[in-house]
């Protein structure tokens, strides 16, 4: 890869929390693999008002720290997409890749791609959709996103709902689906569960986890209500971890409702790249009983560290699971159905060939193979 085939990628990483800036900085990793990249980064993400889980900077933890990235970016200074544009320009790129997840940054985006359609005609723009309208759709929000996104020339998905999605808001534009890459362990070592649960101050008894920000649209309280129906045939602890957006104290009633106090921990803080293993290794089971979805990062989480899942039937959540094999599917919404998976799980099912088959089906998916997605898109004739 020349210069003339250098690849921007543009979007948050360190210091900002969340799923979409962990993603984009293992991108960034596969993609400076495959050949000369440059990371134009953030230097803020959201304002306070839209961001309801708090301080939306991760701890202190270099995990995800990235040298090389540039930290210019920021969503509500129209001087920095000017200045973000000029250093792309520079850099003459081949391909210009764009996750793309909010209708919050169209403002931003709309003006990056203006900028950079005047000053790199001939860069290609891939657009790496993680959700296109957002998880709340409102007619707004789809003009919004059509406006954007069909300033690209390609488009990447990790859910086939969103490909119907973009069909619908794009027409018959190219798409390329593929599945959401398993995030690497590198070197962290994974504590038994007896000595995770023992760290954590859990009971060693069976466990359940439910991981990462607690929005209203990924059903905790669907779990809740499993998690009552389970209380005399097969008591369970679940350990809820992560950050909670709006207001924690209607979820420590909802608890108490529901006479589950002794059975629930809840963990109200973002979970450090760091701390990830010690919360799977405490768990026998992951559960996403989200009422709506285009794709999680959580599941392949819970299947590189070996663990099974249960998911519910929205946007790709069944599309990374064998049912049976690496977890099991139920219906969104439906307490009981929860239910009985989760104790068909504990009834005797051989704890060993599922815990491999999940270790497995994470092996299969690739960040180099995502990268060489996004470069053969670049390569693609106008």
């Amino acid at each position: 890869m020349n210069r003339t085939d250098r690849v921007v990628l543009i979007g948050p990483g360190w210091p900002f929390k969340g799923g979409i800036a962990s993603h984009t900085t293992y991108l960034s990793r596969a993609l400076r693999d495959l050949g000369p990249t440059l990371f134009i980064s953030l230097r803020r993400q959201y304002p306070r008002w839209l961001y309801p889980g708090g301080d939306d900077r991760a701890p202190d933890n270099l995990t995800l720290y990235e040298q090389d990235a540039q930290r210019l970016l920021a969503p509500l200074s129209p001087l920095s997409w000017w200045t973000s544009a000029r250093v792309i320009a520079r850099a003459r790129p081949r391909c210009i890749v764009i996750p793309w997840w909010h209708v919050f940054w169209a403002p931003m985006v709309w003006s990056l791609l203006v900028l950079l359609r005047r000053h790199c005609p001939d860069a290609r723009i891939v657009f790496l959709v993680h959700n296109a309208v957002g998880h709340e759709e409102q007619r707004f929000s789809r003009r919004l996103a059509r406006c954007v996104l069909r300033g690209g020339d390609a488009w990447i998905v990790h859910a086939r709902s969103e490909m119907h999605t973009l069909h619908a808001l794009l027409g018959d534009v190219p798409v390329d689906y593929q599945p959401h890459p398993a995030y690497p362990l590198g070197d962290r070592e994974l504590p038994d569960r007896t000595r995770a649960r023992a760290q954590l101050g859990l009971a060693d008894a069976p466990t359940l986890l439910f991981f990462g920000f607690v929005r209203h649209y990924k059903g905790l309280d669907t779990l809740l209500r499993a998690l009552a129906l389970l209380r005399h045939a097969h008591p369970c602890q679940l350990v809820v971890a992560g950050e909670i957006w709006g207001d924690a104290g209607a979820w420590a009633k909802l608890i108490a409702e529901l006479d589950l106090s002794e059975q629930v921990r809840l963990e109200n803080r973002y979970i450090a790249e760091e701390d990830i293993a010690i919360y799977f290794a405490c768990a026998d089971l992951v559960i996403l009983p989200y009422r709506s979805a285009t794709g999680s990062g959580v599941v392949k989480m819970a299947h590189s560290h070996g663990r099974p899942v249960v998911v519910t039937r929205t946007g790709a959540l069944p599309d990374a699971v064998v049912d049976g094999v690496t977890g099991y599917v139920v219906p969104p919404e439906d307490p009981a159905a929860l239910a009985a998976a989760i104790a068909t799980f504990f009834d005797g099912t051989p704890r060993q060939p599922m815990e491999q088959a999940a270790r497995d089906s994470a092996r299969t998916d690739d960040w180099h193979q995502l990268a060489r997605t996004i470069l053969a898109d670049s390569r693609s004739p106008q």
